[in-house]
Protein backbone atom coordinates (compact mmCIF):
# COMPACT_ATOMS: atom_id res chain seq x y z
CA UNK A 1 0.00 0.00 0.00
CA UNK A 2 1.75 3.01 -0.88
CA UNK A 3 0.28 5.85 1.71
CA UNK A 4 1.21 2.76 4.24
CA UNK A 5 5.06 2.76 2.61
CA UNK A 6 5.17 6.88 2.27
CA UNK A 7 4.23 7.44 5.77
CA UNK A 8 6.31 4.93 7.16
CA UNK A 9 9.13 6.78 5.37
CA UNK A 10 8.19 9.97 6.75
CA UNK A 11 7.96 8.82 9.94
CA UNK A 12 11.57 7.30 10.20
CA UNK A 13 12.70 10.76 8.63
CA UNK A 14 11.05 12.64 11.69
CA UNK A 15 12.63 10.07 13.89
CA UNK A 16 16.09 11.12 12.27
CA UNK A 17 15.53 14.94 12.15
CA UNK A 18 14.75 14.38 16.32
CA UNK A 19 15.24 17.63 18.30
CA UNK A 20 16.81 19.15 15.02
CA UNK A 21 13.73 21.90 14.86
CA UNK A 22 11.38 23.01 12.35
CA UNK A 23 11.94 21.97 8.46
CA UNK A 24 9.24 23.84 6.33
CA UNK A 25 9.53 22.02 3.51
CA UNK A 26 9.29 18.62 5.40
CA UNK A 27 6.40 19.60 7.56
CA UNK A 28 4.71 20.17 3.93
CA UNK A 29 5.13 16.53 3.06
CA UNK A 30 3.65 15.24 6.25
CA UNK A 31 0.73 17.88 5.65
CA UNK A 32 0.43 16.16 2.48
CA UNK A 33 0.23 12.69 2.93
CA UNK A 34 -1.93 13.47 5.84
CA UNK A 35 -4.69 14.56 3.13
CA UNK A 36 -4.14 12.27 0.79
CA UNK A 37 -4.98 9.37 3.63
CA UNK A 38 -8.56 11.53 3.50
CA UNK A 39 -10.07 9.67 1.19
CA UNK A 40 -9.32 6.09 2.30
CA UNK A 41 -10.33 6.80 6.16
CA UNK A 42 -12.62 7.63 8.97
CA UNK A 43 -13.45 10.56 11.07
CA UNK A 44 -11.89 8.13 13.65
CA UNK A 45 -9.16 6.93 11.75
CA UNK A 46 -8.58 10.30 10.61
CA UNK A 47 -7.55 11.08 13.93
CA UNK A 48 -5.38 8.53 14.54
CA UNK A 49 -3.61 9.98 11.78
CA UNK A 50 -3.38 13.16 12.42
CA UNK A 51 -1.86 12.31 15.61
CA UNK A 52 0.76 10.49 14.51
CA UNK A 53 1.68 13.53 11.91
CA UNK A 54 1.52 16.33 15.12
CA UNK A 55 3.87 13.36 16.96
CA UNK A 56 6.59 13.46 14.23
CA UNK A 57 6.37 17.77 14.01
CA UNK A 58 6.91 17.58 17.94
CA UNK A 59 10.00 14.97 17.65
CA UNK A 60 11.81 17.37 15.45
CA UNK A 61 11.21 20.71 17.76
CA UNK A 62 12.10 18.74 20.99
CA UNK A 63 14.81 20.39 22.99
CA UNK A 64 14.66 16.73 24.37
CA UNK A 65 13.21 14.14 21.96
CA UNK A 66 13.08 11.30 24.21
CA UNK A 67 9.80 11.41 25.37
CA UNK A 68 8.59 12.76 21.44
CA UNK A 69 10.37 10.09 20.00
CA UNK A 70 8.25 7.46 22.41
CA UNK A 71 4.79 8.93 21.44
CA UNK A 72 6.40 9.13 17.84
CA UNK A 73 6.57 5.19 18.14
CA UNK A 74 3.04 4.39 19.68
CA UNK A 75 1.51 6.78 17.22
CA UNK A 76 2.81 4.91 14.86
CA UNK A 77 2.26 1.77 16.04
CA UNK A 78 -1.29 2.53 15.89
CA UNK A 79 -1.50 4.11 12.53
CA UNK A 80 0.46 1.11 10.88
CA UNK A 81 -2.43 -1.20 12.53
CA UNK A 82 -5.46 1.28 10.92
CA UNK A 83 -3.76 1.61 7.83
CA UNK A 84 -3.27 -2.14 7.05
CA UNK A 85 -7.15 -2.42 8.56
CA UNK A 86 -8.20 -0.26 5.94
CA UNK A 87 -5.98 -2.21 3.28
CA UNK A 88 -7.25 -5.45 4.19
CA UNK A 89 -11.04 -4.11 3.94
CA UNK A 90 -10.59 -2.99 0.52
CA UNK A 91 -9.39 -6.20 -0.60
CA UNK A 92 -12.10 -7.52 0.57
CA UNK A 93 -14.70 -5.50 -1.20
CA UNK A 94 -12.84 -5.73 -4.17
CA UNK A 95 -12.72 -9.45 -4.31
Amino acid sequence: MEELARIDVLIREATRRAGQGFDPDFERQLDACLRSLRPMLGADDMTVAADAIEAAKRVMTAADPDAPLLMLAMAHKTLNGVLRRQARNQRLRAA
